[in-house]
């Protein structure tokens, strides 16, 4: 026996430890130690570890032989061979828990003793080679998701083990096999294992499924084989449990490629390694108009070099073997000819086996999808009604134009173009009629622009024209010229004609700014100037424009504070009759208690608040407080004097006027016919506008007055549509009265036209005794003015009421 082979002597008898070693010696063994308890032995084995052991049944310490045999199998798989002078079966039987290797009975010979420690030492070889096999089998099906299975005939007892990745704890018994089955398939698995028990030497398989337990079916099949032992009567049946579950999915993803491949509204093309066509669905013949045999092992026509470009067919290339795959848009042309824009996605196929490489590829037809960016694109960018630029993009070339302008050291114009009154066609004809002049001016604009220079729509009536590499300013002044031209020329909506025109205000680069939001914002303040100006002209922007703009809109925030605040208030000018010698009315003059400039006159209130809706606001308290001084006066007995409140525009055009100024009347007890609403001689212009809200106020009984009269260019035949009570004869015409004739006849003139008419008549601005003589002897006998009063507190008006008659003892007329 080879040296190599070494022992360990477990024996409590030193004097036969020591015969033992001698003698495994003499037989050519290695005695790695000897010890007399399992304490010392174990100690031993981890100093050296021996080949096998050769142990006493019994021994010292306090681990018997039981325990020490047991670590040193499982611990070390050491085999051991028991020494015993015993060889009666009950204490044999003892150790026999143990798994030994062999027994040698006391006394034995070196014979037999050499010939135990070779058997054992093959047997072990054996087992280990066994164990390893096992082991090597139970990871072959731990990595193929198998288990073991068994069934004998005449038991009828199953035994399973599952270690598959999923499984279940084993099953030892038919019944518990049986329950796991899925209804569906117990029938065909009983008879499965019925037919392999019947049958000797025969296999089958059966795939099923089995309950699930955690809401995921699982698939299983048993591949059985019967087993005959020899005898004609009993046989075994054994076989392998193998989970299906990730292979039947696999079959149905592959299944689902498939149907997708043909299904698919994308077309799909596979290209084998030379790139040339394998095989494409039905999806990719409808889009590209191809037919399987015009491209069967030819090159796609829109991969190619020629048709891609020789940049995007080399990037394409490259992305796919660095990347693995590239996608982007081309365009293409069907077999017909017809252009089509493609969605283009290639991908390598992953290749783990020695098959040729393929590559897949994918296109969509984003024709449409392309149409509909663009016109998205276009609606972004440009105004839906006239389809010129909107803000985004005349900003944009805006922009561009300084930065050529910067660059050729030039000049450019940028033009503000507002229409003016458009707000009267929407109201007038519809916005429909609205719309279609909007278009008709924006063309006209455009046919006297240059081709370099650019029109966008801001929005509503406003227009931004943009002209670039101009000379000087009177160049943009020119072009701002023809522009009002061609504005002006007459327009037929609804049979009617119209004579449109426009304010421009323009800003210049460099002159006036280098930053574009700037310039925009100068060329509109400069077509606000163009609008108090008159209207229908131009004017260029100038830095005081820029500071009359900070006053408006710090004047508008004081306003606003003033409403809030309290610090309005309301004097008021008599109206006097000299036919009948008394007060027979006052106007409502709105002044402000300013905290910090004093006491400030409609002069710096009106124009500003006109300019938006707080005019409203701040008309609706005039209202309120003149009726509240009026119910007042008539409850301190002044029960017949008239009330004058001056209305703007914007007023007349609020939809809830009406209403507002009935619940006045009522909230404070006042006869309509004692209220009198001044209106400017501009609302004759708009008749069709204001003659509703006109009327209804007449319904309730309030009187109109037409407030400056002659200053507005009225029409004439206004007088007679609109619900006209009274004229005021503007102080204008007054003031010269009687050394200016021509005032003298206008003054006369009006006095005829309203006896004519059957209207009332009072001359404003009465301030010396021939303008008072001049007119009572016209016809005129009311009159106001600062020779009579001026606007005094509320306070002052019932002793001036009394005083009055004694006032004209001295004017004879």
């Amino acid at each position: 026996m080879s040296n190599c082979t070494k022992i360990l002597i477990i024996e409590d008898e030193e004097i036969v430890a020591l015969d033992l070693k001698r003698r495994l010696t003499k037989l050519g063994y290695q005695v790695t130690g000897m010890a007399a308890s399992g304490q010392k032995a174990l100690a031993l084995v981890n100093q050296d570890l021996p080949n096998i052991v050769l142990m006493a049944i019994h021994i010292q310490g306090i681990m018997d032989r039981i325990e020490v045999a047991s670590i040193l199998q499982k611990t070390y798989s050491i085999p051991v061979i028991y020494l015993t002078a015993y060889s009666e079966q009950q204490t044999l039987a003892r150790v026999k828990a143990t798994k030994p290797y062999g027994y040698l009975i006391k006394p034995f010979s070196d014979r037999e003793l050499d010939i135990i420690i070779q058997v054992s030492t093959e047997r072990h070889e054996s087992d280990f080679l066994l164990k390893k096999k096992e082991h090597h089998l139970r990871l072959a099906l731990e990595a193929a998701q198998m288990g073991t299975w068994g069934v004998t005939k005449d038991s009828r007892k199953i035994f399973i083990d599952k270690n598959s990745k999923g499984s279940r704890e084993s099953i030892s018994d038919w019944e518990s096999f049986f329950l796991t089955i899925d209804d569906c398939y117990k029938r065909e698995v009983s008879n499965f294992i019925n037919s392999l028990c019947e049958k000797k030497d025969s296999a089958a398989e059966i795939e099923f499924c089995v309950k699930p337990e955690t809401g995921k079916k699982l698939w299983y099949k048993l591949h059985g084989k019967s087993l005959g032992n020899g005898n004609a009567v009993r046989h075994q049946v054994v076989g392998i449990l193998q989970e299906t579950t990730e292979n039947r999915l696999a079959k149905y993803c592959m299944a689902q490629v498939a149907t997708i491949f043909k299904y698919s509204t994308e077309g799909i093309i596979i290209l084998n390694s030379d790139k040339l066509v394998h095989c494409a669905n039905d999806a990719f013949y409808s889009i590209t108009k191809y037919q399987e045999r015009h491209l069967k092992n030819k090159e796609l026509p829109f991969l190619t070099n020629q048709s891609l470009g020789e940049t995007i067919y080399k990037d394409l290339w490259q992305s796919i073997e660095k990347r693995g795959h590239w996608r982007g848009e081309i365009q293409a042309f069907k077999k017909n000819k017809e252009i089509v824009y493609i969605w283009l996605t290639i991908g390598l196929i992953p290749n783990e086996t020695s098959m040729e490489r393929r590559f897949v590829v994918m296109i969509s037809d984003v024709t449409k999808i392309r149409e509909t960016q663009e016109q998205l694109s276009h609606l972004a960018f440009n105004d839906s009604l006239t389809s010129l630029p909107n803000r985004i993009l005349i900003m944009d070339r805006l922009n561009h134009a300084i930065a050529i302008a910067a660059r050729d050291l030039s000049m450019l114009g940028v033009l503000f173009i507002d229409l003016d009154n458009f707000k009267r066609i929407n109201d007038t004809f519809g916005h429909n009629q609205g719309d279609s002049m909007l278009c008709l001016l924006s063309h006209r604009i455009l046919s006297v622009l240059r081709q370099s220079d650019s029109l966008g729509r801001l929005g509503g009536d406003e227009f931004i024209a943009v002209v670039i590499n101009v000379e000087s300013s009177d160049a943009v002044g020119r072009i701002a010229e023809k522009i009002l031209n061609c504005i002006s020329k007459p327009v037929i909506i609804s049979n009617m004609e119209i004579i449109p025109s426009c304010s421009i205000g323009i800003s210049l680069y460099p002159n006036h700014s280098v930053h574009p939001d700037h310039l925009v914002q100068m060329a509109d303040t400069a077509m606000c100037e163009a609008k108090n100006n008159g209207r229908n002209c131009y004017a260029f922007y100038h830095p005081r424009l820029t500071q009359k703009a900070a006053h408006h809109l710090t004047r508008e925030r004081e306003l606003h504070r003033a409403l809030i605040n309290n610090e309005f208030l309301l004097h008021f000018q008599p109206q006097f009759s000299l036919l009948n010698r008394e007060i027979t009315g006052v106007e409502a003059l709105i002044r402000w208690n300013h905290p910090k400039k004093g006491l400030l006159t409609p002069a710096e209130i009106i124009p500003v608040a006109e300019t938006n809706k707080l005019i409203i606001e701040i008309g609706n308290w005039i209202l309120t407080e003149a009726c509240r001084q009026l119910h007042q006066w008539r409850m301190e007995g002044l029960v017949n004097l008239r009330m004058a409140v001056n209305v703007s525009i914007r007023q007349l055009a609020d939809k809830n006027l009406q209403k507002f100024i009935a619940s006045l009347l009522h909230q404070y007890s006042l006869p309509a016919h004692l209220l009198e609403l001044e209106i400017t001689e501009s609302c004759l212009q708009n008749e069709l506008i204001y003659i509703s809200c006109l009327e209804q106020l007449k319904q309730l009984g309030i009187l109109i007055t037409i407030d400056d009269f002659g200053t507005g260019y009225s029409c004439l035949s206004s007088l007679k549509n609109l619900p006209i009570h009274r004229l005021k004869i503007d102080q204008s015409f007054v003031k010269g009265i009687p050394q200016d004739k021509n005032d003298c006849a206008i003054a006369t003139t009006i006095l005829v036209l309203a006896q004519k008419l059957n209207l009332e008549v009072t001359a404003e601005g009465i301030e010396t005794f021939d303008q008072t003589v001049f007119l009572v002897n016209q016809g005129c006998h009311e009159l106001q003015g600062y020779l009579f009063s001026k606007p005094v507190v509320p306070g002052k008006i019932p002793g001036l009421i009394r005083e009055f008659p004694d006032q004209l003892k001295n004017i004879k007329l």
